[in-house]
């Protein structure tokens, strides 16, 4: 008697079901390193560039979705920290350090004697979200790295807050793909399931751009991802 061979059980795609989603911004962990330097300093040296760069990309995404959230990364090294500044309106770097500095005097989280507020003119600032590194005196290449993914899966998390309490709608997340040496954000005009589709999104991202490098065939598996088709 012949024996029927026995069918494996069909893979079932990924599903996506958010239709906001408007792109992602992120950096090759790989790329970093021809960046890098081996003896400690006292001052960041990349962090704050990576994340500003991000946080611009992220500025044009929005802006090309009509979407008023604009932010710009910080570094005050003689303060020791390091954040985001918020606005609804267009800002120069120059202005957004001045707020910084502000909002830090404001909060008393300015250290030091002159403790003198600066001159801005973008009324559209909303707030800001720091981390302290006080607790660091001196910083190497390996340090940054883990600074850097820390500071973007956890300093986004109060930058996404106050936007949905100013009523913008910008969703924010951030992601990691250690098999993939990227780090980044995705992106959205719409709330969605982060743990469940943040990554996702990200993984489908890199695949139709081409920066997925697969393993494997289960690596491929297909995506799907729900739309509606919408004119303006």
């Amino acid at each position: 008697m012949k024996r029927t061979k026995r069918k494996g059980s069909t893979k079932q795609p990924h599903i996506i079901s958010n239709t906001g989603f408007i792109g992602s911004v992120f950096i090759d962990t790989l790329e970093l390193q021809k960046r890098h330097y081996y003896f400690s300093r006292k001052k960041l040296q990349l962090t704050h560039h990576v994340l500003d760069g991000l946080a611009q990309a992220m500025n044009a995404l929005f802006t090309e979705h009509a979407i008023s959230a604009y932010l710009s990364c910080v570094y005050l090294h003689t303060q020791k920290k390091i954040g985001y500044v918020l606005s609804v309106k267009p800002f120069e770097k120059a202005e957004g350090i001045s707020y910084f500095t502000n909002y830090l005097i404001e909060k008393n989280f300015y250290t030091g004697e002159e403790k003198e507020y600066q001159e801005i003119f973008s009324t559209g600032f909303i707030g800001a979200a720091f981390a302290d590194l006080s607790g660091m005196e001196r910083f190497t290449f390996g340090s940054e790295l883990k600074i850097l993914s820390k500071l973007i899966k956890n300093m986004i998390i109060p930058v996404k807050e106050l936007f949905l309490r100013h009523g913008v709608p910008a969703y924010i997340s951030g992601v990691e793909l250690e098999d993939q040496n990227k780090l980044g954000f995705v992106l959205s005009r719409k709330p969605y399931d982060e743990q469940a589709e943040a990554v996702l999104y990200f993984t489908e991202y890199l695949k139709e751009r081409g920066f997925y490098e697969a393993e494997s065939e289960d690596d491929t598996d297909r995506i799907v991802i729900r739309k509606t088709v919408q004119s303006l």
